[in-house]
């Protein structure tokens, strides 16, 4: 008999469902993009009814595609993004959209909100909900993240764990909830889900729900945890100075430390909790390097795209290989991302420049992110890191991992299972269940390399030079025009 893992990704835009095996490997997986809904400039909410239709839908096909019988799933686990929030009735019932992490309509006092533990990015939504829906507010039972949301879908809990409870009001030493830290703010701290720990059991799949799903009842349900800090367990990055790459819709690039940081002036690096109880990750983000890159396919390549569906062929593999004949560098066209501004930059533009430059300057501009972010996290924790293991879509191209690794001057590890936050979530929830008798274990027997890429000499020579005029401009933008909506 197989035993396998089922594991819920809820991410901002869409959510699958994936099914792992004990070693590690991805059975079978089902994705589900959420319904574009068009909202004013500033305003981003989602009904939360979208997650569990996404969840519920995914969940049905793996089960129907005939990879696995059901009663071999011994456990269920789940990853999240975060900084999404909304409040529900005792019923459970949604009294307004949750507020996702791209909302604008916050309360943005920075200083007011900046806590000697660092900004908490999820205060201002709560603060938002309470003075413009003061009605709504005054019924709510709880203020919950996707994760509790769905825990509630699934075993009727409302829980969280340090790694969500981060962003509003838990305390930094206790990784309790900080009842002193909400009355300053006037929330009543029984607002707050339960907090637990990542890799503990919190219930059973309910008879209910399981009929939804095509599972089996009883199903054990483990706490996961949010993305990156799942990202992390699942390359194995959960040791003091080990550091890793997520490449997505944005660069995400966390490092190990074994206590929290405080932040260096207005760089926009905070320290979260991982979810290995005890260590801490310092975490840097520049989002929309992969949405910038998806902009430019969406807009600049039609013909691109129409021949990718005559071929039955990766829209992006046919831009990769148009950005392969172009030299490192893109002939001095630089790209500076700054998606939370609504706006990037171009630097030297010039007539000798192709589709090509432009294409391959994207996929430079998400390596030149992520070095700057390395160099600073290094920078604040005083160490030195030699290879950096790298998770998400981007990894998909050969050709874009060595591009990090030249912009990088470090070794980039390719893992077997490009999902790094599902399948950390699966080896928490293999753990909870008791098939391996620590966290390390599970690493041992589940992580796994197929590649490595080394930096090419020449080219590191090249992007150091670009690398001294992407660095000053972006941080100094960043310093400038960075407030508390825009973190």
């Amino acid at each position: 008999m197989s035993e396998y893992l089922c594991v819920f990704d809820i991410g901002t835009t869409g959510a699958r469902t994936i099914i792992f095996d004990i070693n590690g490997k991805e059975v079978v997986k089902a994705y589900e993009e959420y319904p574009i809904v068009e909202q004013p400039v500033g305003i981003s909410e989602q009904d939360p009814i979208i997650w569990w239709n996404a969840i519920r839908n995914t969940c049905n096909k793996v089960v129907k595609s005939g990879s696995i019988n059901p009663n071999d799933i011994i456990g269920i686990a789940a990853t999240y993004s975060r900084l999404t929030l909304t409040i529900i009735d005792k019923e459970g019932s949604i009294l307004h959209p949750a507020l996702t992490w791209m909302d604008e309509r916050e309360i943005t006092d920075t200083k007011s909100l900046q806590e000697k533990e660092g900004l908490r990015r999820a205060i201002p939504k709560i603060l938002w909900l309470k003075h413009k829906k003061p009605d709504l507010y005054s019924r709510a039972y709880k203020v919950i993240s996707p994760d509790s949301f769905i825990y509630m879908k699934l075993c009727d809990k409302i829980v969280t764990d340090p790694t969500i409870g981060i962003f509003s009001f838990l305390n930094m030493e206790t990784l309790n909830w900080d009842e002193n830290l909400a009355d300053s703010y006037e929330i009543n701290i029984d607002l707050l889900p339960k907090l637990q720990s990542p890799g503990e059991k919190i219930g059973e799949l309910s008879s209910k729900v399981a009929g939804e799903l095509g599972l089996t009842p009883d199903i054990p349900i483990i706490l996961g945890g949010g993305d990156q800090q799942c990202a992390a367990l699942g390359l194995g990055v959960i040791n003091q100075g080990q550091e890793k790459i997520t490449t997505g819709t944005g660069i995400f690039v966390d490092l190990v430390v074994d206590a929290p940081m405080p932040s260096v002036g207005d760089i926009p690096i905070f320290s979260f909790p991982h979810v290995i109880k005890g260590k801490w990750l310092l975490e840097g983000t520049m989002p929309g390097t992969g949405t910038m890159f998806k902009w430019l396919k969406d807009n600049f390549s039609q013909w691109q795209i129409k021949e990718s569906e005559r071929q039955n062929t990766d829209i992006y593999d046919i831009l990769t290989a148009e950005a392969e004949k172009v030299p490192p560098g893109s002939g001095g066209l630089l790209i500076v991302p700054l998606y939370i501004f609504r706006k990037g930059t171009i630097h030297g533009l010039g007539w000798n420049h192709t589709r090509a430059h432009l294409i391959r300057s994207f996929m430079e501009s998400a390596a030149l992110s992520a070095q700057m972010y390395s160099q600073l996290l290094e920078g604040m924790a005083k160490v030195k890191v030699s290879e950096l293991r790298v998770d998400g879509g981007g990894m998909n191209s050969s050709f874009w991992a060595q591009i990090f690794a030249d912009v990088t001057n470090r070794d980039i590890r390719i893992p077997a299972c490009k999902d790094g936050a599902a399948l950390g979530a699966a080896i928490l929830g293999f753990y909870g269940c008791k098939k391996y008798n620590s966290i390390e274990d599970g690493i041992d027997k589940m992580v796994n390399f197929i590649d490595t890429k080394s930096p090419i000499r020449e080219n590191t020579k090249v992007y150091k030079k670009l690398n001294r005029l992407f660095m000053p401009t972006t941080l100094e933008t960043l310093n400038k025009k960075r407030v508390t909506k825009d973190l």
